[in-house]
This record gives structure tokens, sequence and C-alpha cells, in this order.
């Protein structure tokens, strides 16, 4: 009977051990939200995607705490994007977790594009795709194939959506979109639009910018100004009182990313309404 016991023991263990196994997760990091639809959709049920950024914060200014860096010493991988505060953290979460695999997204555009607002374009996220997959390719290595099949599906969302929105802004090519923060100047590339920014380097404009942008805005007939949900406003609002001009808040940080590209392509649509 102590014999029958042992076997039924040692089959438990061997089974709840292979079941741990199976259902094995890991954590995965992304500097910003948008990137959170992107990797899981690649990564499936083998990761766990979080964020290094919380949302509403403005990652441009973002400085991660102690706690957030303890936080994130268990990610096996982390997906940046160039941004200023991931030196700091770099240094941080290597210096206690030396097998961190780092992958900058940014190696897919030239060195001397300086925008970081580079989940904009739809064009670059499908080369980001690619990257992403390879890098969980290389460091699971046990779910290659998965990968491998999940990155070609995404790759015909994200193209089927590059085409949606084309036509949802055709017509629309040579005109001026006003925003407060220039973090749209990918996807008004993409699309034909010219972006006209309020904000200069991170700052609200001068006095006498101000006064060029009335000119220019009243030149346009500019009947509405996008905010960046992340930066201050104050340029913009008083444009937009001058003007008698709307103000529309657009998410540009959503980790929901097609949703979020398809509600600004719909939001530049209905720019001049």
């Amino acid at each position: 009977m102590n014999h029958i016991k042992k076997i039924f023991l040692c089959l438990l263990v061997t089974v709840l051990f292979s079941f741990n196994v199976l259902i094995a997760v890991e954590r995965v990091l992304v500097s910003v939200a948008p990137y959170m639809e992107i990797v899981q959709e690649i990564g499936g049920d083998s990761i766990i995607v979080e964020l290094m950024v919380p949302q509403g914060a403005d990652s441009h200014n973002f400085e991660p705490t102690p706690k957030q860096i303890q936080e994130a010493l268990s990610a096996k991988i982390w997906f940046c994007i160039g941004e200023a505060f991931e030196k700091k953290a770099e240094i941080a979460l290597q210096s206690q977790n030396a097998s961190l695999a780092i992958c900058n997204l940014r190696q897919v555009l030239p060195a001397e594009d300086k925008d970081p607002h580079i989940w904009m374009s739809l064009k670059l996220m499908m080369k980001q795709a690619e990257l992403i997959a390879k890098e969980l390719e290389t460091t699971l290595p046990e779910h290659r194939v998965a990968f491998k099949e999940r990155l070609q599906i995404l790759l015909g969302k994200l193209e089927a959506l590059d085409h949606e929105i084309k036509n949802i802004l055709k017509g629309k090519q040579g005109e001026v979109i006003l925003v407060a923060h220039p973090a749209f100047g990918y996807f008004c590339r993409d699309y034909g639009l010219t972006q006209l920014s309020i904000e200069e380097e991170g700052k609200e404009p001068t006095a006498k910018r101000l006064t060029e942008l009335l000119k220019e805005a009243r030149r346009l007939k500019i009947k509405k100004i996008f905010l960046h949900t992340c930066c201050g406003h104050k340029g913009a609002a008083l444009i937009a009182k001058e003007l008698g001009a709307q103000l529309v808040t657009i998410n540009s940080y959503s980790p929901h990313y097609f949703e979020m590209m398809l509600n600004i392509a719909h939001q530049f649509q209905e720019a001049d309404l």
C-alpha cells in the first residue's frame, strides 16, 4: 500500500510540475502603453506585458522611482523607445539583472530622426513588430513558431488598418493639423497631412510665437486644436480663445493601439468641421 502511495505521489508531483511549466509566463516590459497590445499580440499566452511609464504620466519627463525599478527587475525583456529616462533605468536594472534583454525599437529609424513618438506610424510599427518578434524568438526560443505565426497575423491587421485610415483621410492631403504638442508627426507624414505645433522643444510658445501662430491659424481657418493627453495646454487654450476654435483631446498613449489610431484618423478627418 505504501508503495502505491509513493507511486501516486510521484505521478502527482510530475503532473503538477508539467502543468506549471506549461502555464509559465515571462514578464516583458514596454516603456509606453501603445506597445502593450502590440507585444501581447505577438507573445500571446507565453508572456505578460507590463508598463514602465504609468498611464497619464509624461514619458518625456518621467523618472522611475526605486520601487518601480524594483518591480521591473524580474522582467525578461524590455522594449524601449529612446526616451531620456531609459538610460538611467537601464543602468539600474542591468546592475541587478544582468540577463535582462533590452531592445531599443528606435533602431528601425535613421539616427538623425529625433521624434520620440515612433508608435504613431503604422508603417514604422510594422517594422517594430518584426523587431519585437525577433527579440522574443531569441529570448524565448521554445515559442519561436508561435511568435512567427502571431507576427504574420499582426502584420496583416496593421496593413488592413493602414488601408482603412488611408480611406478615412482620402482627400485630406495637404491639410494642416494644429496640435498643442508635436506627437503626430509620423502619422501626418504617412497620410499627407502637415502638423503645426504650438509647443516647441517641450516648451510653451513665446509671445512672439503665439502671435505668429494666431496669424497662421486665421489664414488656415483652423477650427480645432488637438491636445496631447500628457502635456500642458496653456498656449493652445489662448489660441483657441482668440480663434473661437474647439479644443479636442486625443489620447496618444492608449494601450488599445488599433482603437487609438483609428480614433486619431477620424478626429483629423473632422478637423475642419
